[in-house]
């Protein structure tokens, strides 16, 4: 009689184990390796993550406590802080992004978390909404001296791609501090008919101009410097709402930005109550009413509110080594277990937050019962709405 396998077994059959054997075999992860193999110290990054264990001290320690259990756990025999460490610093990060990557395809399509933006953009002919931003991890230089020194000390970035309507990262990278974010405008994926979301910190006419090319939309905050010229101005085109001050068509006067987008753009003026001031929007969707154009920029900063979610409850900010081989391989198994968690979310159609999730997975990984039992009795008690973010104001 087949025995049950444990919880966290189950879970990490959401996994691509034959992609990653492949990215294993392609970057020789395993080279000379006798007992701790990648797949072990994946699935140890990935216990790490789902138990919230702050240090490679509190790792071991709390598969010590499970020492009969981890060989069957897949995470092997003896795992101790020299293994991990060395493992975590010296294992080529190609294998890790790339299998972040694979997860980050197969989420792709899981179901709509954000039914509200969803009936607000679906008559506007937008096929997705996306915000782009970076957040920086600060790291101190006397533990981290490999990180270039910034104004606000050592420390990398990630930058990231966000599905607004699934709530799921599309792309992430991660760079050293000192990269800018409008030099990774180039680097993403952009699909036609999308809405693109930014802030100032994208203002890159050439890159804005890429996106328009590519036959999808982007809305972005101006900055104050930009000299524009206006071909036309409705003042009094949006008076259903007074919020909206001006909508007018402009273009780029300056050498350097009018070769970087030489067409006309939308140009937006909203008065935000909240914050009792007024932002402008640039944007080449010259169709969409100026109060949605208002509603996108708000809903970017829910890239703000995962990335405050992903520091705090997938614990990037206690990193289990100081190279930056271990930081970017815990960021990228970070990355792996939230998409690991979204598609089993998707899956069994959790009426809950991620956050609820994963702190009722994190006791259990070694219970002996289906997941779809699991499943179904963590259904069965009381839980949060499925969307539990601190959604903030307009433009708090």
């Amino acid at each position: 009689m087949s025995q049950i396998p444990y919880l966290f077994n189950q879970l990490c059959e959401f996994l691509d184990r034959n992609y990653f054997d492949y990215l294993v075999k392609k970057y020789n992860g395993n080279k000379y390796v006798k007992r701790y193999s990648c797949w072990n110290h994946l699935l140890t990054m990935i216990w790490a993550q789902l138990t919230g264990r702050k240090s490679l001290r509190d790792i071991v320690l709390s598969l010590k406590a499970h020492s009969e259990k981890t060989y069957r756990l897949g995470i092997g025999k003896s795992v101790n802080r020299s293994t991990i460490g060395e493992a975590n610093s010296s294992r080529d990060v190609a294998i890790f992004r790339c299998m972040a990557e694979r997860m980050m395809r197969d989420v792709a399509n899981i179901s709509i978390v954000r039914s509200d933006l969803d009936e607000i953009f679906s008559g506007l002919a937008v096929a997705g909404l996306f915000a782009v931003d970076s957040s920086t991890v600060h790291l101190p230089l006397s533990k981290f001296p490999w990180s270039v020194p910034q104004r606000n000390g050592g420390g990398i970035k990630i930058h990231t791609m966000l599905d607004l309507l699934r709530n799921i990262p599309v792309t992430c990278v991660v760079t050293g501090n000192e990269e800018r974010d409008q030099t990774f405008m180039d680097d993403y994926t952009y699909l036609p008919d999308c809405l693109y979301v930014f802030d100032k910190a994208y203002v890159k006419t050439t890159g804005l101009y890429r996106i328009h090319m590519k036959n999808a939309y982007f809305v972005v905050r101006r900055k104050d410097n930009m000299r524009i010229a206006i071909i036309r101005s409705d003042k009094d085109a949006n008076r259903k709402d007074r919020n909206v001050l001006d909508d007018s068509i402009i273009r780029f006067t300056s050498r350097c930005a009018s070769h970087g987008y030489p067409e006309p753009l939308r140009m937006v003026s909203y008065y935000s109550t909240e914050k009792n001031d007024t932002l402008v929007f640039l944007t080449n969707n010259f169709d969409m009413p100026a109060t949605i154009v208002a509603i996108a920029y708000k809903n970017r900063w829910m890239i703000e509110v995962f990335f405050k979610w992903v520091k705090q409850h997938l614990h990037i900010e206690n990193f289990y080594g100081y190279s930056a081989n271990a930081v970017s391989i815990q960021i990228y198994t970070a990355v792996i277990a939230f998409c690991m968690v979204a598609k089993i979310a998707d899956q069994f159609k959790l009426q809950c937050s991620n956050y609820e999730f994963l702190r009722a997975l994190g006791v259990s990984l070694t219970e002996k019962t289906y997941l779809v039992d699991w499943m179904k009795s963590f259904q069965k008690n009381g839980h949060t709405d499925k969307y539990e973010m601190d959604i903030p104001t307009l433009f708090d």
